[in-house]
């Protein structure tokens, strides 16, 4: 009943904080697949390295609430916290990962894709090795058809936590870049080779995203 108390509380209050934080933010935004401009188009995926989940529910409040969107997260005490938080920015929580309920949370997801509801999903959480693509992702894409969106954003002023994903926190008033990248369609694959090749595939997809952000002139 506590834990429950506490979880209400900090969703009521961590969501004003987010909001508040992304509005002091400058950001822009670079569309490489057009995603901005199909609002109602066929659902997605979008992937993003755990470390940069603060800013998808404000990011998709802001530009994509024309889009119904679920995210993959945690069935531990901490996702519970997170749930509580993005379901205030209209996005739905749907709880498992690769070691609970992960195989239901993966089916749950294909439900709500075949619904015409985006899916966003962490692809090394929740507990890494960071930046390492999991099997999830990929089964998933394979199994509905979608086109995965790789997503990332870099900051000017941030903390870095020292947790296993090197956490980012924005500091307010920061120059903010979104990245939206080319979509990729996953093949489907007969051998384990082949899954690996597309797991790669994807895994470098996001790596680049991260490489450009920090290379961009925008924030030196």
């Amino acid at each position: 009943m506590l834990k429950r108390i506490r979880n209400s509380l900090i969703g009521a209050i961590g969501a004003p904080l987010l909001r508040f934080l992304w509005l002091t933010l400058r950001v822009s935004v670079e569309d490489r697949g057009g995603l901005l401009l199909r609002p109602s188009d066929r659902a997605a995926i979008y992937a993003f390295w755990h470390n940069r989940m603060l800013l998808l529910a404000p990011f998709h409040a802001s530009k994509l609430s024309a889009r119904r969107c679920v995210c993959l997260i945690s069935a531990s005490a901490d996702g519970e916290l997170i749930a509580r938080i993005v379901e205030r920015f209209e996005i739905k929580a749907a709880r498992g990962s690769s070691s609970r309920r992960g195989k239901e949370a993966l089916r749950e997801l294909a439900v709500h894709f075949e619904n015409g509801v985006d899916v966003a999903i962490t692809p090394d959480g929740p507990r890494g090795p960071r930046y390492r693509v999991q099997q999830g992702i990929i089964g998933l894409a394979q199994r509905t058809g979608a086109l995965v969106y790789p997503v990332s954003w870099m900051v000017d002023w941030k903390i870095e936590l020292p947790s296993w994903d090197r956490f980012l926190i924005p500091l307010p008033f920061s120059r903010c870049t979104i990245t939206l990248g080319e979509p990729l369609q996953i093949a489907r694959t007969k051998s384990e080779e082949e899954f690996e090749a597309e797991r790669k595939r994807l895994e470098d997809a996001l790596l680049e995203l991260e490489t450009a952000d920090q290379n961009s002139p925008h924030l030196a």
